[in-house]
């Protein structure tokens, strides 16, 4: 069996969009956010969208979120954490150790291995559902609903859906 293949972890994130929203800023907007989370220290806040002030500052804007109607909504007022470049870098190289192997790395094995959405395979399904049932702890749900990040490119295939629910 081969190793395999983990992203490498960047050294910089000099090639991050100035501004951007945390949700599409893949790895580097999901460390971003567990490290504003940590300093913030309150409970349901979550991170939202980040701004460089420097070459190695960003400020982080979070809120408390609420669902409405299915719909996670950042009502009232608004706050903001800055972070350093290296801490954000630090978290990311602790987060990959945390997923040996990513859920994302078996699903590249496997579709390499199987020669997926080959024209030999025409009557091959046109979806893929996957259900997890998510940890009890939430730092072990932050990283399952991360390694997901609804913007990634799956090998030309794009999500149809994402829900959570209870049952």
């Amino acid at each position: 069996m081969t190793e395999p293949f983990q992203e490498p972890i960047p050294t910089s994130l000099a090639d991050m969009l100035p501004v951007g929203m945390i949700s599409g800023g893949g790895t580097a907007g999901a460390a971003m956010a567990i490290v504003a989370q940590r300093k913030r220290g309150v409970a349901g806040w979550e991170a939202f969208h980040y701004e460089r002030l420097s070459a190695t500052e960003f400020e982080i804007t979070g809120g408390i979120a609420v669902n409405i109607g299915g719909v996670k909504k950042f009502q009232g007022a608004h706050d903001t954490v800055n972070v350093t470049e290296t801490e954000v870098l630090e978290e990311m190289h602790t987060s990959q150790k945390h997923v040996v192997p990513s859920v994302m790395t078996l699903l590249e094995r496997d579709l390499l291995v199987n020669d997926i959405g080959n024209s030999r395979t025409a009557h091959a399904p046109q979806f893929l559902k996957v259900v997890f049932a998510l940890p009890d702890d939430e730092p072990g749900r932050q990283r399952i609903l991360q390694a997901f990040q609804l913007q990634a490119n799956f090998f030309g295939a794009k999500v149809q859906a994402c829900s959570l629910h209870d049952k």
